[in-house]
């Protein structure tokens, strides 16, 4: 397995670089794993441009976003109903996730989120090759989450739905899966289709 930590450093800018690096310290001082996730992971994996800077915190990401703001000068703008803060500045811009679980009332209905481990916030993601995490804090650092078989996937150039439900959930997934299959050259697995 290639050093996908060492891969992320290096295509960050400074100035994304620096932040992480702040960012990483904040929750070092928190004593909160901090984890690269979801797409960005994925796109970290393939090699693909332009890599956005997913994050998910095993804690409160507002309250983190917030102490990382108060040392750096960065702006946030919190999303207090699904625990996220967008954080940003001259060179960077990071969205951050308190790892949580979700609910919905209904079909199409926004979720009920509250917070959980890293395990269910992976397995309320819509595709396997959307549900990676990378950890980035020093106990966790550079080791690959990968409890649906993701890397699998992408090394099958496969969309794989991640649950029976998710459809279901989130009808726009449907339209997402395609959408994926098309950007990435991948093809839709027998279920998921």
């Amino acid at each position: 397995m290639r050093d996908l930590y060492r891969e992320l450093r290096r295509r960050l800018t400074p100035a994304q670089s620096a932040a992480l690096d702040a960012l990483l310290e904040a929750a070092a001082t928190a004593g909160l794993p901090l984890y690269l996730v979801g797409g960005s992971v994925r796109d970290l994996i393939l090699d693909r441009p332009g890599l956005d800077v997913d994050l998910v915190l095993e804690g409160p990401a507002i309250q983190l976003a917030e102490a990382f703001a108060a040392r750096t000068g960065a702006t946030v703008r919190r999303h207090a109903a699904f625990g996220t803060a967008t954080v940003w500045g001259p060179g960077f811009r990071f969205d951050l996730a308190t790892a949580r679980r979700e609910t919905y009332r209904r079909p199409g209905a926004l979720p009920t989120v509250q917070p959980a481990a890293l395990a269910d916030d992976l397995a309320r993601r819509d595709f396997t090759i959307n549900a990676m995490a990378l950890g980035l804090t020093p106990a966790e650092r550079g080791r690959l989450v990968d409890p649906f078989h993701g890397l699998a996937d992408l090394e099958a150039r496969l969309v794989r739905v991640l649950h029976p439900d998710s459809f279901r959930d989130d009808a726009t997934r449907m339209l997402r899966a395609v959408r994926y299959a098309g950007r990435l050259g991948f093809r839709l697995e027998p279920e998921t289709l």
